[in-house]
């Protein structure tokens, strides 16, 4: 359940026109209803109470909405202008309904797990798809050694890392072979990306695991946490990977359910 919210911040991160009047008539329908519409992004937003983040865009619209959403400790919803629209549910003819549905307490809510990732210089960042572990230098391998919960677990030999949510298990984890996983289920999934080794396949982890990966030879290593970069290692350095001490609470309409969304992102309509 959730608190009706008063005052909404809207993300919009695409110039285009159609984003522009879709964001227009979000703030016309919201105004009509009582709500308060404001540039979430915006400076003088920054010490300003926001009860909800609502992402206007694709889902890497949604995704940067959501890291806002996890700071505030608010909501998060997304209107779909994107091509996939995995994570954005909302439909820009279906606005009306889901704001009336958000001011009548009727929509419902789902908790993402999200992972932390605690750097050598003492600071913990997070992402919600995934933190990413990746050579630095194109033509080399890294080789990354991992303790799990302080065993040692193996050494790689690969192009990097990854270290995915569930919700994250259908981005850049998918394409180098991990499973495709249920977001209800809190699991951290572990995908080496072009290993040379024998132990190829990705390996789940409950969300208590505690992963510590430590650069193996001189070559430094870039750690990035949905797409940004976190920091860069050098030899013997290490970075801690484990599920984040909170989620990110995402509102629903209901309408988005997991197979569902996976038959449409990926047109297993017409396989």
């Amino acid at each position: 359940m959730y608190d009706v919210p008063k005052r909404i911040g809207t993300l919009v991160l695409n110039g285009r026109a159609d984003v522009t009047e879709v964001e227009a008539q979000f703030a016309k329908e919201a105004a009509a209803l009582g709500f308060e519409t404001v540039d979430a992004l915006g400076d003088e937003m920054r010490n300003v109470d926001l009860d909800l983040i609502v992402g206007i865009g694709g889902d890497g619209t949604l995704l940067r909405a959501a890291h806002i959403a996890h700071t505030r400790r608010v909501p998060v919803i997304g209107i779909n202008l994107g091509t996939v629209g995995y994570l954005t549910e909302v439909e820009p003819e279906n606005i009306g309904e889901m704001l009336r549905r958000l001011a009548d307490g009727g929509l419902g809510t789902h908790t993402r797990m999200t992972v932390a990732a605690e750097m050598p210089d003492g600071t913990t960042l997070h992402g919600i798809n995934d933190v990413v572990m990746e050579k630095v230098l194109s033509q080399r391998l890294v080789q990354i050694s991992i303790e799990v919960n302080d065993e040692f677990y193996t050494t790689y030999r690969a192009d990097g890392l990854i270290v995915a949510t569930p919700l994250g298990s259908t981005a850049y984890s998918l394409s180098a072979g991990g499973p495709v996983v249920d977001p209800d289920l809190d699991v951290l999934i572990m995908t080496p990306v072009a290993p040379h080794s024998l132990m190829s396949r990705p390996t789940v982890f409950t969300p208590a695991t505690s992963l510590r990966f430590t650069v193996a030879t001189e070559r430094r290593v870039r750690v990035n946490l949905d797409g940004h970069v976190g920091s860069i290692l050098e030899q013997g350095e290490s970075v801690v990977v484990h599920a984040g001490n909170r989620g990110v609470e995402f509102l629903t309409m209901g309408s988005h359910l997991f197979p569902q969304a996976v038959r449409h992102q990926f047109g297993l309509d017409h396989a």
